[in-house]
């Protein structure tokens, strides 16, 4: 069945053919390489039931026409050998994962599980464009168990984390510590430089001082948000912060607020945030931290 067959009924998604769907998935992959932003592709296991009656169409089949129903509009439900895959533009890693277990409840039938999906995500540059992104969500659903949604690995290995601070000792120490914890993470202690840098797509989320020579990091944090809108920032202050900026701040977008001195368990938690919207983090099986 391809993306102009004449049987697909009124609220029904097309199903594209092998050939329309990488066509599609460059696309994507070239916009989100031009203007940044997410890109989500689940591979859809799908397992193959009793053996149909002659002349009965395959689980497969039951299966796209009951997922061409309930996609999104603007994601892409495509036929992929014995296995679905559905493109999810603007979505990121665990919105994806979401969207999985909700369509692998969907076409469950009762008793045990039989299908499972693997997500990738592309956050900017996509280091060998959709054939990559497609290599990694493949990935990810043969590491799949029935019922489970498994994250693929890192596309652009270790996230980038930008840190800044005017005070070039502590962004340096918390730069490190955040290195030292598997990701990779830059000092900025130049206000001019950072309002450059939080621009920069190949960031995936940003540490910002509250305080900083000769401007504000509200004021750092709202290019940085106007740049990525759905990159993640933690906003970091003294005990004496100025709460209504941090209300304001938090209402900006995806925004953590921690104190300094920063304790571990805070780090912790604002790295959380991170793998929680940044692509390429692995999570094996439902409800795995």
């Amino acid at each position: 069945m391809n993306g102009n067959d004449a049987t697909v009924t009124p609220g029904e998604r097309p199903l594209l053919d092998a050939t329309a769907f990488r066509f599609r998935l460059e696309e994507e992959v070239a916009r989100v390489r031009r203007a940044g932003g997410f890109l989500s592709l689940a591979v859809i296991r799908v397992g193959p039931g009793p053996k149909p009656a002659p002349g009965a169409e395959s689980r497969l089949a039951r299966v796209s026409h009951r997922l061409r129903g309930s996609v999104r509009l603007h994601d892409v439900l495509a036929a992929h050998g014995a296995n679905l895959a559905l493109l999810m533009p603007e979505t990121t890693a665990g919105e994806a994962a979401r969207a999985g277990e909700r369509l692998l409840a969907l076409i469950g039938d009762e008793g045990s599980p039989q299908d499972s999906a693997g997500i990738a995500t592309a956050y900017g540059e996509v280091e060998g464009g959709g054939t990559a992104l497609l290599a990694a969500a493949d990935e990810a659903a043969q590491d799949s168990a029935p019922g489970q949604v498994v994250r693929s690995r890192s596309l652009e290995g270790r996230p980038r984390i930008l840190v800044v601070d005017d005070d070039l000792t502590f962004a340096q120490a918390l730069a490190d510590t955040i290195s030292a914890r598997g990701w990779e993470a830059h000092p900025c202690s130049d206000t001019a430089d950072a309002r450059q840098r939080v621009k920069d797509r190949g960031y995936s989320g940003v540490f910002i001082d509250m305080v900083l020579s000769g401007t504000s990091g509200v004021e750092i944090l709202r290019s940085a948000l106007q740049a990525h809108p759905r990159r993640p920032a933690i906003l970091m202050s003294g005990h004496d912060a100025n709460h209504e900026a941090i209300l304001e701040a938090l209402g900006m977008g995806p925004v953590m607020f921690v104190s300094k001195p920063m304790s571990s368990a805070d780090l912790d938690s604002a790295l959380q945030m991170f793998r929680e919207l940044v692509p390429g983090m692995v999570r094996r099986g439902r409800g795995a931290p």
